[in-house]
């Protein structure tokens, strides 16, 4: 089980509230990718870690009720206002939904905030409906590597969250004892300056909340030795890789 100070997540993606649609490209990207594999209509839904709501207003036509969960009370209030739904504030390793009760969960770039993610994928499976189904994506392992490998020229700390490796999900999908799928992408996004790239991670959220971060600020020194290894194409851009997984669960 990974240690996670839930407390820092929700602060993070709190101060990221109003911040985060300008940064959420990964998230628009991979959402898409989520729609695609969603039912075109269903009964009762849910935003499993729905952030500041932009997916709301395509999933409410898909849904005759949606209901919007997330850590943050700052993001779902951004959220609340994009659609119709019922918000829910709570922890998504605690569901506070009944069993069988809902016929869609779409659940994007959240699994990676889970303490216990056999547990979550057991959990939330559990919800659905007979024939519901369950969408996810999360982050896979040497996601942001070479941002991961730039950071090593410059200290010992570790920046980047650990993430999983596929054998490692696909055994906890079938651990849940049902029927799934499950399908690998890869997203590059490109920055003319590395500065983009650690204000967009910064801006969605997405910091280090455990383990051993580097204390106070990042030295004038430091940071002119991130920028020279961090790797570079041939337009003079940094590219940030990110291994993705998009699954599918049956109710």
């Amino acid at each position: 089980m990974e240690l996670i100070d839930k407390q820092k997540v929700a602060e993070a993606f709190g101060r990221a509230a109003h911040s985060y649609e300008r940064h959420n490209e990964l998230q628009r990207r991979s959402g898409e990718a989520l729609l695609e594999r969603l039912p075109a209509r269903a009964g009762t839904g849910l935003d499993l870690g729905c952030g500041s709501g932009w997916f709301l207003p395509a999933l409410k036509h898909r849904a005759g009720r949606l209901l919007a969960l997330d850590l943050s009370p700052a993001m779902l209030q951004q959220a609340a206002a994009k659609a119709e739904v019922e918000p829910i504030c709570a922890d998504m390793d605690r569901p506070p939904l009944p069993e069988h009760s809902l016929d869609f969960i779409f659940a994007n770039l959240c699994l990676q905030w889970s303490a216990d993610p056999a547990a979550w994928l057991a959990q939330w499976s559990g919800r659905l409906r007979s024939g519901g189904v369950m969408v996810f994506s999360t982050l896979l392992a040497g996601s942001l590597h070479e941002l991961e490998a730039a950071w090593r020229q410059v200290d010992d700390h570790t920046h980047i969250n650990r993430f999983i490796e596929p054998e490692r999900l696909e055994s906890h999908l079938a651990a849940t004892g049902r029927r799934w799928r499950l399908e690998r992408a890869d997203i590059h996004l490109a920055y003319p300056e590395l500065r983009g790239l650690l204000l967009d991670l910064k801006g969605i959220g997405a910091n280090r909340v455990n383990g051993d971060r580097r204390p106070g600020l990042l030295g004038k020194d430091a940071w002119q030795r991130l920028n020279l290894t961090y790797p570079k194409n041939n337009q003079g851009h940094c590219v940030a890789s990110y291994r993705l997984a998009y699954g599918v669960i049956y109710g």
